[in-house]
């Protein structure tokens, strides 16, 4: 009786720390973690009491619409290290981005190392997705600095977008952290004016899916994860 009490409390944490990822703060407090060192790979600095796990890694599949988009278009994709590209070139998979730290700038987004890059065959044009992060707040989203030919364009675009209700229906606990199961995000206004004003591609609509994304959170390896006010 006392290890079931014990693991349905494991399994209310995880499930606990998910739902904290998923809240407009997008934050749990300080105290809920203790990584190893203030250190991340970000440039920004963090959010003072915040931690989402730097550890783990995430897929991404692209939607159909995107995938018909890119063939009709004539531009390839492909990932930048340590991006790599399924099999079937349908998505791709990402590690999350901090080695150590609490993975959350004071921007509110998880930094993912390595980007992608699109080619258009017809005009040669290159562009570079690159850096990338997924944003907390103040919605969920998929943003990234964009380069044409070498030329810095923007700083940070986002490029998809998600709501936060679609996103914790996929909120599960793993036995290392927790997931969130197939994050569904929509092509941005944004990116399809930045296409338009940068290129002679015919953009995808504001609001077409562009794909689904599974990250995988893992907790500081060799450590225990301990919430407030709940026994380890």
């Amino acid at each position: 009786m006392f290890k079931f009490k014990r693991g349905l409390r494991r399994r209310l944490a995880l499930l606990a720390s998910a739902t904290a990822l998923l809240l407009p703060l997008g934050i749990t407090q300080a105290g809920a973690l203790a990584p190893a060192t203030a250190k991340t790979t970000s440039a920004e600095a963090p959010i003072p009491g915040a931690y989402i796990s730097p550890w783990g890694s995430a897929d991404v599949e692209i939607s159909p619409e995107i995938q018909q988009w890119l063939q009709r278009e004539g531009v390839t994709l492909e990932t930048i290290s340590p991006f790599t590209m399924h099999a079937d070139g349908k998505g791709f998979s990402m590690p999350i981005g901090s080695t150590a730290g609490d993975g959350l700038d004071s921007k509110g987004r998880i930094y993912y190392p390595g980007g992608l890059r699109l080619h258009h065959a017809e005009s040669g044009q290159t562009a570079t997705l690159k850096p990338t992060w997924i944003r907390v707040m103040p919605q969920p989203a998929y943003s990234a600095g964009v380069e044409v030919d070498g030329q810095t364009v923007s700083e940070e675009t986002q490029l998809g977008y998600s709501n936060y209700y679609e996103v914790m229906k996929g909120a599960r606990p793993s036995p290392t952290g927790f997931r969130l199961e197939k994050m569904p995000f929509y092509f941005s206004q944004e990116a399809e004016d930045l296409i338009e004003a940068n290129s002679d591609i015919d953009a995808p609509d504001g609001g077409t899916p562009f794909g689904t994304l599974t990250p995988h959170f893992d907790y500081i390896p060799g450590q225990q994860p301990t919430f407030p006010g709940m026994p380890g």
